[in-house]
């Protein structure tokens, strides 16, 4: 072995060694440190979420106790009761008038009920399993729930039924102040029940068991029946009993669940007093509302609450984030196709998605502690898990993250020393090389030759002697130098030609640069066209002032030509050259896309609004909003595609004197006497969607002095500020509430204004648009 490769392999061997105890020490004390603090931080999250659940649930069960005592309840409590009980004899029909209602009622529940449950159930619900046969009920589910005129989910809206029946006077007292009580606090619905019968005399929001009997009705197998059960048997009149979640037919066997007190009047039990428990606001809990970044969890952090029957309690971060992926976990692990399917229709995986993991079996034998073991999708993380202190519920809570990411650092960390090795791997190589030129003097004097060569020297002369490695050496640069002798001469003939070559594609390429100059010019003078078209077909502000009091329009497209648009028309209905009918129509839209792909959709989508509202003369802002969806999903999703549109139509009624709305995804707001009403919006996009349900009509009840706004979401989303981030929707709201006493020119300046502060030297990421019109 030569003595340069000898030393190169000593340099290494010490290198290689040192490195690699320095590294393995190093990874792993990094490694048990981050996963130390990864398990303090999941439990001091799982304290934290534990803390606010047990918290929550005290709160609800100091609220039904609270209700329950409260003497408006008691005397709501005693009247229906006594309204129920008397409505067969002060409602008087006749036989045949009761069959036509019972028969009405079997009806509605096959066509409206039964169709929606039996999507949720493996095996079909009839009429007999749902509906309940006592005179009473059948005459109050007729009043309130068949013949109620407020489609199904919002029953709750009917005060009063124009009968002059005992019950339906109460109704009127009491509806009010308990729906509202139900809204205000998040509660699926309230029920009032007999305590002696069982019939659950009143409900909010009437469903399906509304008027029917625990004890011996069509729901008396429910979770709900067996709250009643407990606290109708109890004698304990400070007993609030709670019952876990279990698929629930009156809505839709949608798993639910119930607490239930006691209403005592002197001391004696006249009812029970039940809520459905809201999901919503345990999920804002347990989810951070979707901020789990925001408090410190990363891309894979997660809490979650788990039943003793091994099924979620609120909804899995993967299924809000990445539905997509989730349902495709769902699949690989094994889980049933049926409640796959369920999932998919709740769009919740509460009391479905199963969860046996390591930590939920020890968590439901009473353990807290941490560990890493794989969790319900199959991925290995680092969890906190613990018992929870709830009455009647055995529940658990986990707190995890992935252990891929929890050990982020770890790994870039281990591929540091990876690079620091191969670094430290150069150097020793080119150490040995001048150690080894240090050592070999013999070497010295064919260097020098070998610098000559290098140099252009290439008549220098090289000795050869001996027959060593070195005279070997030497002989071989002599060979070397006859080489590049004749190469060099080679070289010259071949750089003359490509000299020439060189020339000529020089000039190729300029002509194509020139070529491609002029097609670059062709196309920003097409789109500068297109924008002229494109502001031809937006309204004017002349033509807005006529037909609207105040109003101002920030419009700012990202590039040349824009995918968001606002239009205007104006439609006039005569009879006998009489204005029987006169509505102003306002639309403001983000179409798909930006720039010239966004230009054609706002062109196709104003011709779709204009076709449904002045050729087809469609009225109602959702139903056109309908038309435009269809007319969308027919002309652009024969390939899978989901282009379309986010917006609100407005619909202004200069003879009814009404505003009505409809919009898909961005909400309108509504500034009054510097307070901001938040208009509702459904979450659905004008196109191919999830979902495909009809819009919502809106009322708008406004005053004069009242301001709408309208905007897309390029103004939010902006980037910029000091650390680059967006500029969001709150933020956005608040900027107009701050100047919305300002005249409309000057709020539109104003944000004009502030917009290009926010953004700075960044670029524009999307179009912008905010309308705005005071009443």
């Amino acid at each position: 072995m030569k003595i340069g490769i000898k030393l190169a392999v000593t340099f290494f061997l010490i290198a290689f060694l040192s490195m690699t105890v320095i590294g393995v020490i190093s990874y792993f004390r990094a490694k048990n440190s981050l996963e130390k603090q990864s398990f303090d931080r999941l439990t001091a999250f799982r304290e934290l979420k534990a803390g606010q659940i047990e918290d929550y649930f005290q709160l609800i069960n100091d609220q039904i106790v609270t209700l329950a005592q409260n003497p408006t309840l008691i005397d709501a409590m005693k009247e229906f009761q006594s309204g129920f009980n008397k409505i067969e004899n002060e409602i008087r029909l006749s036989e045949k008038e009761f069959e036509a209602i019972k028969k009405k009622g079997d009806d509605y529940v096959l066509k409206e009920f039964l169709p929606r449950l039996n999507k949720n159930l493996q095996v079909k619900a009839t009429l007999i399993d749902e509906v309940e046969y006592n005179k009473n009920a059948i005459i109050l589910t007729d009043l309130y729930y068949v013949s109620n005129p407020n489609p199904i989910g919002e029953k709750h809206k009917l005060v009063y039924s124009n009968d002059e029946s005992s019950y339906s006077k109460s109704h009127a007292k009491y509806h009010t102040m308990l729906s509202d009580f139900a809204e205000k606090f998040g509660f699926y619905d309230i029920f009032l029940i007999d305590a002696e019968t069982g019939d659950i005399v009143y409900t909010v929001y009437k469903e399906v068991d509304f008027a029917t009997s625990l004890t011996d009705g069509p729901y008396n197998n429910t979770n709900l029946a067996d709250a009643f059960n407990e606290v109708a048997a109890s004698e304990n009149e400070s007993l609030v009993y709670q019952v876990d979640y279990r698929p629930y037919h009156p809505s839709y066997n949608a798993p639910s669940a119930f607490i239930a007190c006691g209403i005592y009047e002197d001391h004696k039990k006249i009812g029970v007093l039940a809520f459905q428990m809201p999901i919503e606001k345990i999920n804002d809990i347990m989810t951070n509302k979707g901020n789990w970044k925001n408090v410190g969890l990363g891309n894979t952090g997660e809490t979650y609450i788990v039943g003793e029957d091994f099924k979620i309690r609120n909804q899995s971060r993967f299924l809000i984030e990445d539905s997509v992926n989730y349902f495709k976990m769902l699949s690989d692990i094994g889980e049933d196709k049926k409640v796959i399917e369920q999932i998919k229709n709740y769009q919740s995986s509460i009391g479905l998605q199963t969860v046996r993991t390591t930590g939920t079996e020890e968590a439901l034998k009473g353990v807290s502690d941490t560990q890493i073991f794989p969790d319900y999708r199959g991925v290995s993380v680092l969890s906190a898990y613990k018992p929870l202190s709830i009455a009647d519920m055995h529940w658990v809570l986990m707190s995890e993250i992935d252990e891929e990411e929890a050990f982020e650092q770890v790994t870039k960390l281990r591929n540091n020393i990876v690079v620091g090795f191969l670094c430290l791997l150069f150097v020793v190589l080119i150490v040995s090389y001048f150690v080894s030129k240090q050592i070999t003097k013999p070497l010295n004097e064919l260097t020098y030759e070998a610098l000559e060569l290098a140099d252009g020297n290439l008549d220098v002369e090289v000795k050869t002697a001996g027959s060593d490695e070195i005279g070997m050496l030497a002989n071989s640069f002599k060979k070397m130098q006859a080489s590049i002798n004749k190469l060099i001469h080679d070289l010259k003939d071949i750089n003359h030609n490509l000299e020439d070559k060189v020339k000529e594609r020089t000039e190729e390429v300029m002509k194509q640069k020139d070529l491609l100059e002029e097609k670059q010019k062709e196309i920003v003078d097409s789109i500068h066209y297109a924008r002229r078209i494109q502001t031809t077909i937006l309204p004017g502000n002349e033509y807005l002032a006529k037909n609207l009091p105040d109003f101002f329009v920030l419009f700012k497209p990202q590039s040349i030509v824009s995918g968001d648009f606002y239009w205007a028309t104006r439609v006039v209905k005569k009879v006998e050259d009489k204005v029987v009918g006169e509505r102003f129509y306002l639309a403001v839209c983000d179409s798909t896309g930006h720039g010239v792909p966004g230009a054609f959709m706002s062109i196709l989508n104003i011709s779709f609004l204009n076709e449904a509202i002045n050729e087809k003369q469609i009225e109602a802002p959702n139903e056109i909003l309908d038309y435009v969806r269809k007319r969308l999903i027919k002309n652009l999703s024969h390939e899978g595609g989901q282009d379309g549109m986010d917006g609100t139509v407005i619909c202004f009624d200069k003879m009814k004197n009404t505003i009505t709305y409809a919009s898909a995804h961005n909400a309108p707001i509504m500034v009054r006497d510097k307070n901001i009403i938040e208009l509702k919006a459904d979450k659905m996009p004008i196109g191919k969607g999830i979902k495909t349900e009809p819009f919502t009509l809106h009322e708008i009840d406004a005053k004069k002095g009242d301001t709408i706004y309208f905007y897309t979401d390029g103004f939010a989303d902006q980037f910029g500020g000091p650390k680059g981030k967006k500029f969001k929707y709150k933020t956005l709201n608040t900027l107009l509430l701050d100047n919305s006493e300002l005249p409309l020119t000057q709020q539109a300046e104003m944000l004009l204004n502030a917009f290009t502060d926010w953004k700075g030297q960044l670029e524009q990421i999307d179009d912008v648009c905010v309308f705005a019109v005071r009443i």
